[in-house]
């Protein structure tokens, strides 16, 4: 209950402070009207399927619209992925494991910042725990209940309709299951009648996609960049939550990270160091390394964690780049449980008494407590988000009747439409009126908004504005964080000097 406290308080602390960020008004725009135009607008705008928008706006019809009402659907889920974790760990090993496993995840940057977005990632890690979790209660069960089955097969609809990337979960297990088939020979049949029943409730996303929206939907994921080494390395790193610490801390939270994951995947049983030879000892300790990737549950949490990532990687050099590291939050409960598992038999690797071991486990999730802590103050402290909500604030603040407003980016209209309250209507025109006198036609003054990062660009709509409307038109330019607001006054040419 303590971890569970822990992972609530962390992830609905300052959960309204910052405005909501382009992709979460997205969220709010995509759940306007009923349950079947949220679908149409999933179809028409959206790469991944509908089932988080559904559940959002049940969620909104019971507790409003507000940054708190909106991001709390996702703590919720957080929060519960922590508890999921324990009852995997649970499974896989034992209590203990499962709640190391679940603390970490539970003070874990990077999923706290995704338990804090009105965004998707939240369920996609709580139903890829979910579907692992029934998956080894199937392979373990000599004979799966049907309870079990069931939920099994629910949990893996709702997961591909949730993400693309729930789908190479269920592949990442389809895999496992050849690697293993001898093993759990039995289990085939309930496993392929599952996996069928899936594919067949999935079909009719498949069909949405190969009938007309494909390319267009390949179209919407261009802001992604094709990924080189670094970008793969940085966006795994970031996993750990390393992505809010200083480059110098972050490198050796990683390999701390690291380390504990490699002696949760080659442990010693101390067990078996009984009654050993130093000489036989070595040799088995030898042994046990060379063998350990191939241990059951060892190689599932591989398979778990590099499958993902591997046909990511593919289809981003095949068909389009699709790799970005919070697409990839299924995998981060793999850290967990061998970091978990790691500190756990790290006695073992060390020959230490039982004393010893608890104080060198306890050491080392102090460590990483340590380390923690300065990401999550970073992130708590520091602005993550785009100020949207007080860039809109200002033009709503100083907004006049025949004001128009210009978006460098067609999309920046959602959280426009969803911050601004303002008495006068505001006129939106598309970029081409700066080269057509006639879309201004009748607005006294327009304002640009424009993302501060993506300077190119928006620079010369700045700049072309200028220039058709003098310099002493532009009257107003304030910044925020990720945003630059200007004000300009139509009216204001004549004052043009060369």
């Amino acid at each position: 209950m303590g971890i569970l406290a822990l992972a609530a308080f962390l992830r609905f602390f300052h959960l309204g402070s910052e405005s909501l960020w382009l992709d979460e008004s997205f969220s709010v725009d995509a759940i306007r009207g009923n349950l079947v135009t949220i679908a149409r607008t999933t179809v028409l705008k959206d790469t991944n399927p509908p089932l988080y928008y559904f559940m959002l706006y049940l969620w909104t019809l019971l507790f409003g619209q507000s940054e708190i009402a909106l991001r709390s659907l996702s703590a919720c889920l957080g929060v519960a992925s922590v508890f999921m974790l324990y009852k995997l760990g649970l499974e896989l090993y034992n209590r203990r494991t499962g709640l190391i496993a679940s603390f970490l995840l539970s003070i874990s940057a990077f999923a706290i910042a995704y338990s804090q977005e009105t965004r998707h990632y939240s369920l996609l890690l709580l139903l890829t725990l979910a579907s692992f979790y029934f998956f080894i209660r199937i392979l373990k069960a000599e004979k799966a209940s049907k309870a079990i089955l069931f939920f099994y097969t629910l949990t893996n609809i709702l997961l591909a309709y949730t993400h693309i990337f729930g789908i190479f979960t269920i592949l990442a297990q389809v895999f496992y299951f050849i690697m293993f088939r001898r093993r759990y020979s039995k289990t085939w049949l309930r496993l392929g009648a599952a996996q069928a029943i899936t594919f067949v409730f999935f079909l009719p996303w498949i069909v949405v996609l190969i009938t007309g929206t494909f390319q267009k939907k390949l179209h919407m994921l261009d802001w992604i960049p094709e990924p080189s080494f670094a970008q793969v390395v940085s966006s795994i790193a970031s996993l750990t939550g390393a992505g809010y610490l200083p480059r110098a801390a972050g490198v050796f939270f990683v390999l701390v990270f690291l380390f504990l994951c490699l002696a949760g995947v080659f442990h010693v049983q101390r067990g078996q160091q009984k009654g050993k030879s130093d000489s036989r000892l070595h040799s088995m300790k030898l042994k046990e390394l060379a063998t350990a990737i191939a241990e059951p549950v060892t190689a599932l949490l591989l398979v778990w964690f590099f499958s993902p990532i591997i046909i990511a990687l593919i289809l981003s050099f095949a068909v389009s780049p699709l790799f970005v590291s919070r697409y990839l939050i299924g995998v981060i409960p793999v850290f967990s449980l061998l970091a978990a598992r790691g500190i756990n038999n790290i006695g073992s690797l060390l020959n230490a008494r039982n004393i010893r071991t608890n104080i060198t486990a306890l050491a080392l999730i102090s460590l990483v407590v340590l380390i923690t802590l300065a990401g999550l103050y970073d992130y708590y402290s520091q602005t993550q988000k785009d100020q949207w909500r007080e860039a809109i604030g200002c033009i709503e603040e100083s907004a006049q009747p025949e004001d128009a407003v210009m978006f460098a980016k067609p999309y920046f209209r959602y959280p426009f439409d969803y911050y601004y309250k303002g008495s006068h209507d505001i006129q939106i025109v598309p970029q081409e009126a700066v080269e057509d006198a006639e879309l201004l036609e009748g607005v006294e003054r327009l304002w640009l908004v424009v993302r501060s990062f993506e300077s190119t660009k928006d620079e010369s709509l700045s700049q072309a504005l200028v220039e058709r409307y003098g310099r002493n038109s532009l009257i107003l330019k304030e910044n925020f964080y990720g945003i630059t607001v200007y004000l300009f006054d139509t009216n204001a040419e004549d004052n043009n000097t060369g």
